[in-house]
Parts: C-alpha cells; structure tokens; sequence
C-alpha cells in the first residue's frame, strides 16, 4: 500500500495516496473528505505534522479546474502535475498559517484578560476547552469543565454567548452545539487567503 512505504518524499506520498482513492471513488458519498483526511494521515504518520492539519484543501480548491486536471494527468501515468500541485498548496498553506497560528495563540489570553475567571474554575477550564476543541456539544463542555453540574456548566455558556465568544450554532433547544466564534472566524480567514494566494499564482 502506498501509504505504508516511507522511501519516497512524504508529501508526494500523499498526494499519489490521495490521487489512488480519488481514482478508486470507493464510496457514494464523502470520497472527498476521506481522501482529503488521508493526506493528513500521512502526513501525521510521516511525522511531518504531530498536532495540525495542513490546510492543504483550501489550495485545491482554489484550482479546482487544475486540480481534476492533474487527477486526469494521474490516470494517464503522469503524477507531476499533481505532485507539484500539492507541493504548491503546502507551501501557500504552511505560508498563510503563521499568522494563523499566532493569532490563535493570542486567543485564550485575550479571553481570560477580559472575563478574568478564577485559576482553575469552571470558566477558565471552558476557555480552555474551547481553544482546543472550538465546536463542541453540551456534554463535551461539561466534560471539559471537569464534570460541573450542569446548571454551572450552563451559567458559564451563558456568560461567554453574551461577550460574544461563543455562539450557538444548532438552534435547537435540545442537543445544542456551540462554536468558538472568533476561532471559526480566523478559520474562515485562513481559508480565504490561502485561496486568494493560489489564485495570484
């Protein structure tokens, strides 16, 4: 299997594992995320990534048109095309991240700068949570609160909707599920330069 052999480069690994699935198309729906979660596996496997996902998707997509033409170049016996076209959105993607990650980073500080919770207490334990994990279920954030009863773990959620840090995204009055809106939002961002970098190319 391709993606057990490390004698080649990772990432043209990668993209040839990604290339052989898409080739294959060996499910009804959701081909394109499970070929898109394979490249982060071997990535990860590869130890080029530990803790991140390379966003290499958001440059795929900007090139949409040379991105099934490569696949096309593939199918023929020639996986330059492709190989370079993921080696590109690597390096746009890795490029655009920086501010990303430092951004980020920031994030949690900002939050506790702001709400000033107590070390240790439900709030700053939910903060930190959600920096992690920035989509997450009732039940996810009250295990992230270190098993809180419910009514405090509820108390916090309302306290970080109104200052604007999360914001519930189900609509639902049951199963509810909450989002890191400035995380989400900084995500969107990235996404958006990264295309934007691979379309000035």
């Amino acid at each position: 299997m391709t993606e057990d052999r490390d004698d080649v480069p990772a990432l043209v690994q990668a993209a040839i594992g990604h290339a052989q699935f898409a080739s294959i198309h060996a499910f009804t729906d959701g081909n394109g995320r499970i070929g898109r979660a394979l490249v982060s596996a071997v990535l990860r496997r590869r130890d080029v990534t530990r803790n991140a996902v390379v966003p290499l998707a958001s440059g795929l997509l900007a090139r949409r048109d040379d991105y099934f033409a490569a696949l096309g170049s593939y199918r023929l016996g020639d996986p330059e095309p492709l190989v370079l076209l993921f080696a590109r959105s690597a390096r746009v993607a890795a490029t655009a991240s920086r501010a990303t990650i430092a951004r980020l980073n920031a994030m949690p500080a900002e939050w506790r700068a702001e709400l000033r919770p107590r070390t240790g207490s439900v709030a700053a334990l939910i903060i930190d949570a959600f920096y992690d994990h920035p989509v997450m279920a009732v039940h996810e954030i009250n295990e992230a609160a270190g098993g809180a009863n419910t009514s405090q773990t509820y108390r916090v959620i309302d306290q970080l909707t109104k200052a604007g840090f999360i914001v519930e995204i189900t609509g639902r009055k049951k199963d509810r599920v909450w989002a890191a809106s400035e995380v989400m939002a900084e995500l969107d961002d990235l996404d958006r330069r990264i295309q934007d970098a691979m379309r000035s190319e």
